[in-house]
């Protein structure tokens, strides 16, 4: 396990009140003059080539809110301090502290600045390209101009959807944004919006060029034009899906258009390969699974073995009161159980701080990379853009198709769990099962995002972040977070819960 080392945060945000409305100035202090650097194409194509490491970095981080939206959807466990996992993960629940003198606020402040750091890289580019008309010329003559084109609108995507994702608001701006001007704050739903577009156009980009990453872009295998398209319509399709606050809105969603990217999403694992600590690092499984870290909360356990208890009530007599565990096949039982999963006969977890933190399973898949850092890391599987088009399916009526789907995938080949039945009570239930079980731990927040969208988060669990205290000082913003009582419930705190 790599040692915690200091991030050089790129980005500064600045921001005027103009006749009382909010605005940004966005800048990167340690690039003086971008149109100085980036004057030659080379230039521009160095710059692209970072874009989606700088995305993996500030999504797998430690010092980001990975851990703690693990622990606060229930999915995992950990009753240490570190990266706000104690706090996160209070019962009951208790506010976000956004004071930027709160101990973990780091996690939120980071992931924030290297979001708009991502942003701003991809907009240069992007107006230098389309704006302003600049050739990007390749090996061999070759015109990589639609190559850079693509990854710049894919960075400029990914930034705007995760600050949608994971913030209230924020602010949006793209390469043909005037930053002399005003540029006003956008809820979450209009960075979502915004995203889209730009997803869209990285889409359009590939389907209309032919083109092939250089490998160091994203290590682990070849991505053309297919593979990147691929990957920008099942992002389209997780933004769209995980952006919901409640059951309500995700009801609501479109979702024929989520059917529509995920028939053109991932027929491939989207696994980067790390390379023990260098560039590419995937903390947040780490530091997640690791042995002395984090575990699997028993709600999952349950969930795979019904004879396990959900939640550990009876302190330390649970102990005595557990089943044998499983250690191998059992009808009704998911064989993950076993396979991806390792029962332990104790829990190093404080006492004093809750035995509801307390759990008898960790996940196991990861233990060569806990010791060398290398190989490669799931982040996206093909299941989970499975699970996408079979979950738009069942939204559209066509239930028989979403078991279909179930069917022939991870329930079945890895889980060894009986057919699930084409009626929508059961196909809803078997795609919940599937994305905690077989997508445990890939990208950040997408159990919170499952456990959001469906009204199961604890009472009082912040639904979003709101903008780190940091940046509201600097924007000359209110202090604002939320949390019991703090925002409306059921769209800024948890109204729901699953116990």
């Amino acid at each position: 396990m790599k040692t915690f080392k200091n991030i050089l945060l790129l980005l500064v945000l600045a921001a005027l009140l103009v006749s009382g409305c909010e605005s940004l100035d966005v800048k990167n202090e340690n690039d003086p003059d971008f149109a100085t650097a980036f004057s030659k194409g080379s230039d521009g194509k160095g710059v692209a080539g970072g874009l989606i490491n700088t995305w993996y970095t500030y999504t797998t981080a430690y010092n980001g809110p990975g851990l703690a939206l693990l622990v606060g959807s229930d999915a995992g466990t950990c009753s240490h301090g570190n990266a706000a996992m104690r706090d996160f993960s209070y019962e009951p629940r208790i506010a976000w502290d956004n004071t930027p003198a709160y101990s973990n606020a780091i996690i939120t402040e980071n992931f924030y600045k290297g979001l708009y750091s991502l942003l701003s890289s991809s907009n240069e580019i992007l107006t230098k390209v389309v704006t302003g008309g600049m050739v990007i010329e390749g090996d061999n003559d070759t015109d990589d101009t639609p190559m850079v084109q693509a990854v710049a609108y894919l960075g400029q995507g990914l930034a705007l959807g995760y600050v949608g994702l994971f913030f209230d608001k924020g602010f949006i701006t793209t390469e043909t944004t005037d930053l002399t001007e005003v540029v006003p704050i956008s809820t979450y739903k209009e960075l979502i919006d915004a995203a889209l577009i730009s997803l869209d156009k990285c889409i359009e980009v590939c389907e209309s060029n032919t083109f092939t990453f250089p490998s160091s872009w994203i290590p682990g295998r070849t991505y053309t034009q297919k593979e990147v398209g691929e990957l920008a319509n099942t992002m389209a399709a997780r933004f769209l899906s995980y952006s919901p606050r409640n059951k309500a809105d995700n009801d609501a969603l479109d979702w024929s258009k989520v059917l529509g990217y995920a028939n053109k999403g991932l027929t491939f694992d989207f696994s980067p390969e790390n390379d023990s600590w260098v560039s590419w690092y995937g903390e947040y499984q780490d530091y997640a699974n690791a042995a002395g870290w984090g575990r699997v909360d028993m709600r999952l356990a349950n969930m795979m073995d019904p004879a396990m208890p959900a939640r550990w009530t009876l302190g330390a007599d649970q102990w005595a009161a557990l089943p044998s565990p499983t250690f191998s096949h059992k009808t009704g039982v998911d064989d993950r159980i076993f396979t991806d999963f390792e029962f332990l006969s104790s829990c190093t977890f404080r006492v004093e701080r809750g035995y509801y933190h307390y759990s008898c399973y960790r996940f196991k898949v990861y233990e060569t990379f806990h010791s060398d850092g290398a190989g490669p890391m799931p982040v996206i599987k093909k299941v989970e853009n499975d699970m996408l088009k079979a979950e738009a399916l069942l939204h559209t009526s066509s239930v028989s198709a979403a078991a279909d789907i179930v069917n022939a995938g991870t329930r079945i080949t890895r889980g060894k769990l009986a057919p699930v039945a084409a009626n929508a009570t059961d196909v809803e239930a078997a795609i919940w099962h599937e994305r905690f079980i077989e997508l445990y731990c890939t990208a950040m927040g997408n159990e919170f995002c499952f456990m959001r969208k469906a009204d199961k988060l604890q009472p009082g669990t912040p639904l979003h972040f709101p903008i780190p205290g940091q940046q509201l000082e600097v924007n000359l913003m209110d202090s604002y977070s939320f949390g019991p009582d703090l925002g409306v419930g059921g769209q800024d705190y948890s109204s729901g819960g699953w116990f």
